[in-house]
């Protein structure tokens, strides 16, 4: 089989499920996805294998296949994780500033903006995740955001989710990114780390309210 129609199911399945199209405990099955994302059944099955070592799908024997609620500990766990190794690459970036990168996240601000707008929910989440992957790859550490793409997902869907959450705008996030890009441009290696800690940071600040509107969503809340 082509590894390029199994990257892609395993791909579209997985954003379905941090974008919130497949959502917290729905029983889902090969042909219900097959169907939908117009697949073949084996690239799926076997997306689906790869996808629950990830901790993204439940195979439950003799009830079906689900997909897993938030562990709202591992969520906060990678929070903690991100923060530590961002504030370093914020550092690292900083000192490779130049007028290319600077304009690639200014167009990236923008759409942002443009996103914001118009609640393009899946667009804004792409582009914040962008945003920050710009700056490992100027430091030059893109195998490490892929490293973290593979273990701070609960994290993600958290961030995700909070997008849906009434009361909690998205001008706060324009607002750190603009911060940060402005801090970046002008080389302010103590702000940029200041604010890289106050960004990653705000999932603390906000899970209640995420939490409080979608409980049946997460588990180990408490812990």
């Amino acid at each position: 089989m082509d590894t390029n129609i199994r990257d892609d199911a395993y791909n579209q399945i997985k954003y379905n499920i941090i974008h919130f199209h497949y959502l917290p405990q729905q029983k889902v099955s090969e042909k219900m996805i097959s169907t939908s994302l117009k697949l073949g059944r084996t690239p799926v099955r076997e997306a689906i294998i790869r996808i629950e070592r990830e901790g993204l799908i439940e195979v439950i024997p003799q009830s079906g296949t689900y997909i897993t609620t938030i562990d709202m500990h591992l969520a906060k766990e990678s929070r903690f994780v991100r923060e530590s190794i961002e504030e370093n690459v914020m550092q690292q970036a900083v000192v490779r500033v130049n007028d290319k990168n600077i304009q690639l996240l200014n167009r990236n601000m923008k759409k942002q903006e443009l996103a914001a707008q118009s609640k393009a929910t899946d667009d804004f989440f792409d582009l914040d995740q962008d945003f920050h992957h710009t700056f490992y790859k100027i430091a030059g550490h893109d195998s490490v955001w892929q490293w973290l793409q593979l273990n701070t997902i609960q994290l993600d869907r958290f961030r995700r989710l909070r997008l849906k959450v009434p009361g909690l705008d998205w001008q706060t996030l324009l607002r750190h990114h603009q911060n940060i890009l402005n801090a970046f441009t002008n080389k302010d290696i103590d702000e940029l780390k200041y604010l890289t800690h106050i960004h990653t940071h705000l999932m603390l600040d906000e899970q209640q309210k995420v939490v409080e509107r979608y409980p049946n969503y997460f588990t180990n809340i408490d812990i």
